[in-house]
């Protein structure tokens, strides 16, 4: 008895033993952790910085003490976007360009406090700078300076590093360079909740005093300076106590059971065990995984490129291509049918690319509609843009939600390794670049990087210039007429408004790039204000014949718009009746002005057509609510017609809906004698498009009109304008 009464004692002590160790463990474990994590902090807040700091607008902007620019990108920004405190720029002599405050917003100078630990972290930087030294770390493009410290009160990470030119084009005196600080306070709750939630820790919290009480940790923060500035405090996981709560009774219960209880004591601490490697597991796919498609995220996806780069072999023929997709009409969904239908959305179409992938490809959901894709074993430019536009093809199959039939586009720009570099940021970058690209060419597209991208990007800023100038004289603007046919007997019924640019240096500038322009910097009201007067005499002298004119949202959010509209019918003579406005589903769907001045339209008299319909949001069960005359089926369906059967069944659906809800139809882009045979055979109203003929300046319009008793205009010469696409066909 006494033998057993002393083995189920050792035995009491040894599980006893075991759970305190496991607690012990378990603890230093988290000490490591956020050892670790202090480590990560002073790492990745100078790489931060220099996702801003090394850009030539950066340079450029610090240079000419812009401090709208500098506060926008590398201020107020940053405080927002990553959770810094303050946000510093200093010119080469040190002083203050930027005072960016948590607490007070922007200011004038520096505080001396701060201004005090600042300043030898700046000379140190300059000092290293002019020495010629270059980062120690890979990872980092340029030196930098950090520190731990006390800042106005607080404990503060503080980085230092220069602004720099990204493309080498800005040349700087070294040790002259403007210099960006940021101040990441290490007390906020933004960033302790982040610690909580990447780590797992309990209720953690910072104290200036060493107050943790009862079973709580603590973690001493020493600053650069070597002082204890204070102690992050948390109550630790403690699984061997809890397996001790739970055994005890029955070692003491069961104490002549010795075999029975060490059987006990070891399925517990294999169930510990596994429990801990399933969190573990969790945490890895937390930190891995996007939450709502369970996709890779951007760090799991940098890390696979980084991975197939490393095995990249130049002389072999397979190549890597990265891919950026951003779903066009994603915003204008969620703010139509909320959050959640959205969410489901997202989530159905990170289904269809995965379909799409093959095993050693990576898909990622880097933003709220961005999503990466890593094709290996790629050999050719063509093999990839057969995926685009296969990709392209997945993306506007409809989406059946919650009964709402849905729709959206994709843009898709793409990059190849090693062609395009071997560094992983840049070829991002690049790709990244060819999205803008292929979204400037009118989304639904997909564009390859070329050096030229980058160009267009700089023309871009220029065109705004030349717009703004070219609206003073308006001599360089003409309004082209593209005329409509009817599909039952080929009579011509109308035409459509579409204006070009015709610069004195550059020629003819497509609409597609310089339209985009104008909504971006608000000149878009006065352009259409000229193409709607323009238009409006023009086809006043017209006997019967129909004009449309093109409206951008932008137009109709202004209040005066019906006024304006009212003034230039009465002023040009046209009749209500004839003038018909071309408007996005965006635009239809906006509450405020927008529904205000559609509905004052009608009141009018004059006519609305939905514009390319089918490429945005649009719902085909939507149509019988939406107030319009008759809806214009875009283009790339009418396109798609030679490659999917898929475009077919679309345009079908969108004539025979149309029809049921007393809606007729246009079908724009028509370019051969297939498609008016097929369009014809469903019930489609009317035709336009250069199998008919082109846009015309307005003298050739009676020679349209002369003609119009002919059942179909097949072959109408073009004007002195280069060919384009009806996507030109922007007001």
């Amino acid at each position: 008895m006494l033998l057993v009464l002393l083995i189920g004692i050792a035995a009491f002590f040894l599980v006893y033993w075991a759970t305190s160790e496991a607690d012990r463990v378990t603890a230093a474990r988290q000490y490591y952790l956020l050892e670790q994590s202090q480590a990560e902090t002073l790492r990745a807040v100078p790489h931060q910085q220099e996702s801003t700091t090394v850009w030539d607008d950066a340079v450029e902007a610090a240079k000419a003490w812009d401090t709208g620019w500098l506060n926008n990108n590398l201020g107020a920004w940053m405080h927002d976007y990553y959770g810094y405190s303050d946000l510093y720029i200093l010119d080469p002599r040190n002083v203050p360009v930027l005072v960016y405050r948590q607490k007070t917003g922007l200011e004038s100078q520096l505080d001396p406090a701060i201004a005090a630990t600042l300043a030898p972290m700046a000379e140190r930087l300059r000092t290293r700078l002019r020495a010629g030294e270059v980062p120690d770390d890979a990872e980092f493009k340029t030196l930098g300076e950090t520190a731990v410290e006390l800042i106005d009160g607080y404990p503060s990470v503080i980085s230092v590093k220069p602004i720099v030119s990204d493309t080498g084009r800005i040349s700087q005196s070294a040790g002259s360079e403007f210099l960006h600080v940021a101040v990441l306070r290490l007390d906020e709750r933004r960033y302790l909740h982040g610690l909580e939630r990447k780590y797992l820790f309990d209720h953690l919290r910072f104290s200036y005093q060493q107050d943790a009480t009862g079973s709580e940790s603590s973690y001493a923060l020493i600053s650069s300076s070597g002082k204890n500035i204070g102690y992050f405090i948390w109550q630790p996981y403690q699984p061997g106590s809890t397996v001790l709560a739970y055994i005890s009774p029955m070692l003491v219960v069961l104490c002549v059971g010795l075999v029975t209880i060490v059987f006990t004591f070891m399925t517990l601490m294999n169930r510990r065990e596994s429990t801990q490697n399933a969190t573990e597991a969790k945490m890895r796919h937390i930190v891995l995984h996007d939450s709502l498609t369970g996709l890779p995220n951007r760090t799991q996806f940098n890390q696979r490129v980084d991975n197939e780069l490393a095995q990249l072999d130049p002389t072999r023929e397979h190549r890597l291509a990265l891919l950026f997709l951003d779903l066009n009409g994603f915003k204008q969904i969620n703010d139509s049918y909320g959050h959640a239908l959205g969410d489901k959305l997202i989530y159905e179409f990170g289904r269809r690319l995965t379909s799409l992938a093959r095993p050693r490809d990576a898909v990622a959901r880097i933003g709220s509609d961005e999503f990466t894709l890593m094709l290996t074993g790629i050999r050719t430019h063509e093999d990839v843009e057969r995926v685009c536009r296969r990709l392209i093809e997945l993306a506007r199959m409809p989406y059946n939600i919650e009964g709402q039939q849905l729709f959206i586009g994709l843009s898709v720009g793409y990059v190849f390794a090693p062609d395009h570099g071997w560094d992983r940021d840049e070829l991002l970058r690049k790709a990244d670049v060819a999205l803008y690209h292929a979204k400037m060419n009118g989304r639904n597209d997909f564009a390859g990087f070329d050096v030229e991208m980058d160009v267009l990007l700089r023309n871009r800023r220029r065109v705004e210039t030349d717009l703004r100038e070219a609206l003073v004289s308006q001599d360089q603007f003409h309004v082209y007429y593209q005329p409509v046919y009817r599909a039952a007997d080929g009579s011509l019924v109308g035409f459509e408004a579409l204006l070009r640019w015709q610069h004195p240096a550059r020629g003819w500038i497509s609409p597609e790039f310089f339209i985009p322009v104008a909504e971006e910097t608000g000149l878009i009201g006065e352009l259409g204000q000229f193409v709607l007067q323009t238009a409006c005499a023009t086809a006043a002298q017209w006997a019967s014949q129909s004009i449309a004119v093109n409206v951008s949202i932008i137009e109709l959010q202004d209040a005066d718009y019906v006024n304006n509209l009212a003034a230039i019918l009465t002023k040009t003579g046209l009749p209500p009746g004839r003038l018909e406005l071309e408007v996005t589903e965006t635009a239809v769907v906006t509450d405020g002005n927008c529904q205000n001045n559609l509905k004052a339209i009608r009141q009018m008299g004059v006519r609305l057509a939905l514009d390319d319909f089918g490429t945005g949001f649009s719902s085909l069960a939507r149509l019988n609510q939406i107030d319009v005359d008759r809806i214009k089926i875009d283009k790339t369906f009418i396109r798609g017609f030679d490659r999917s059967d898929s475009d077919k069944a679309m345009v079908r659906a969108i004539v025979e809906l149309a029809r049921a809800t007393n809606l007729s139809t246009i079908a724009e882009g028509v370019e051969n004698a297939c498609q008016v045979a097929f369009l014809r055979s469903i019930g489609c109203d009317s035709f336009q498009g250069y199998y008919y003929s082109p846009a015309v300046p307005a003298d050739q319009v009676p020679a349209l009109l002369d003609a119009a008793n002919q059942p179909i205009i097949t072959d109408v010469s073009a004007p002195d304008v280069p060919k384009e696409t009806d996507a030109s066909d922007a007001d």
